[in-house]
C-alpha cells in the first residue's frame, strides 16, 4: 500500500508537467516560442519554425532553432517547477517516473554476496520475469529565503523490483531501493560557445534497501551535479565522494570497485514527445567494469508515453551491486527528463 500511495501522490504534478499550452497563433520567430508554458509544446514550436516553408531555408536558420531547444527547455522546466509548487504547494517531478509491468532479467542474482556478511539466499524461487518501477519527486525548502535561481531541495527516489508473476509465493517484492537526498541547486544558463552550462548542484545522498542482514546494503555520498545542453542534447555528470563507514557496519565496502565515482548521462530530445537516454558508469580501474542503461520513450496517447529500458551492468539495484545482470523491460513513462 505504501508503494501505491507514493505513486498516486506523484501522478498529479507529473501530469501538470506534461500538459500543453500552445500559442493561440502560429509562431513567427524564436521569441514567440519562449512564451509557451509547456516544454513539449515549446519544442514543437521550434520544430515548426525549423521545418516551415518560405524564405527560412538557409542552414543557419536550422542551427539557430536547434541551438536553443534544450537550453530553453531546461529554463522552462525550472520555471514550471516553481509555478507548480506555487500553485499547489505539492511535490514536483525529480527524476523520471516509470512503470515496467514486464521485464526479463538475465543472470538473475539468486545468491547475493557481501564482503562482510557473506552469501545469502531468497526464501522463494526467484523468477526471471518481474515488474520494475521508479517514482521520484522533490519539494523546495527555505522558499523565499534564497534568490530565484538558487534552490534548496529535498528529493526522494524509490526503485522497486517486484516478483509480480511469482504467484506461488504471493508475488513478493525482491528489492526496493530508497534514496532520499538534500541538495542545493543553482541555475546558470551560461553560454560557453556552442554549449550552455545549465546548472550546478551539490548535496548529501543516502541510498539503502531497508533489509536486514545478510541482505542489507547502504551507502552515503556527497554528490555533485553539472548539466550542459547542446542543440537537442542534455548532458549530466554526477561525481560523488562516498562517506566512509566503519568496517563493522559497512555491508558493501567495495561498491565503488563496481560503480566507480560518477554517473554520466546523455539525454537526446529526438522530437517533442520522443526521448532517448543513456546512463554510463565505469569503475576507472584496470579490472574495467562498465554499466549501461538505455531508455526510449515514445507517445501512446494523452500525456502518457510508452517506455522501453535496457540495462547491462552492475548496481541496477543495491543487492546486485557486485553482480552483472542484464534486463529489458517495457511499460509506461509517467514523467520524462524534460
Amino acid at each position: 500500500m505504501f508503494h501505491v500511495l507514493l505513486v498516486l501522490l506523484t501522478l498529479a504534478p507529473a501530469t501538470l508537467l506534461a500538459q500543453k499550452s500552445p500559442l493561440s497563433a502560429p509562431a513567427e520567430n524564436l521569441d514567440d516560442c519562449t512564451l509557451i508554458d509547456s516544454s513539449n509544446a515549446r519544442l514543437a514550436c521550434y520544430d515548426d519554425l525549423a521545418t516551415s516553408s518560405g524564405t527560412r531555408t538557409e542552414s543557419t536558420d536550422q542551427e539557430e532553432v536547434d541551438s536553443g531547444v534544450t537550453s530553453s527547455l531546461v529554463e522552462q522546466y525550472m520555471a514550471t517547477e516553481q509555478a507548480i509548487f506555487s500553485f499547489s504547494g505539492s511535490f514536483v517531478g525529480h527524476r523520471p517516473m516509470y512503470i515496467l509491468p514486464f521485464s526479463y532479467l538475465k543472470n538473475a542474482n539468486r545468491e547475493p554476496v557481501s564482503p562482510r556478511t557473506g552469501v545469502s539466499t531468497y526464501d522463494y524461487k526467484l523468477d526471471n520475469q518481474e515488474a520494475k518501477y521508479q517514482i521520484s519527486f522533490k519539494v523546495p525548502l527555505l522558499t523565499g529565503l534564497l534568490e530565484n535561481r538558487t534552490t534548496l531541495w529535498f528529493g526522494y527516489t524509490q526503485r522497486s523490483f517486484w516478483q509480480l508473476y511469482n504467484t506461488d509465493d504471493s508475488a513478493p517484492f525482491r528489492e526496493t531501493n530508497f534514496e532520499p537526498e538534500i541538495f542545493l541547486r543553482h541555475a546558470l544558463g551560461l553560454d560557453l560557445g556552442p554549449v550552455t552550462l545549465s546548472g550546478l548542484a551539490l548535496g548529501l545522498n543516502h541510498e539503502s534497501n531497508g533489509q536486514s542482514e545478510p541482505r542489507s546494503r547502504s551507502w552515503n555520498r556527497i554528490m555533485g551535479t553539472t548539466a550542459f545542453s547542446y542543440n537537442r542534447w542534455l548532458f549530466i555528470v554526477q561525481p560523488w565522494y562516498r562517506l566512509p563507514e566503519s568496517a563493522s557496519e559497512d555491508d558493501n565496502a567495495d561498491i565503488e570497485r563496481y560503480l566507480g565515482h560518477a554517473n554520466y548521462r546523455a539525454i537526446y530530445r529526438w522530437t517533442e514527445d520522443r526521448t532517448l537516454s543513456l546512463k554510463l558508469n565505469n569503475n576507472l580501474r584496470s579490472d574495467n567494469r562498465t554499466s549501461v542503461e538505455l531508455g526510449y520513450s515514445f507517445p501512446i496517447g494523452g500525456s502518457v508515453k510508452g517506455f522501453v529500458q535496457y540495462f547491462n551492468g552492475y548496481g541496477e539495484s543495491l543487492i546486485d551491486y557486485n553482480q552483472r545482470v542484464q534486463r529489458i523491460g517495457i511499460g509506461i513513462m509517467l514523467n520524462d527528463w524534460l
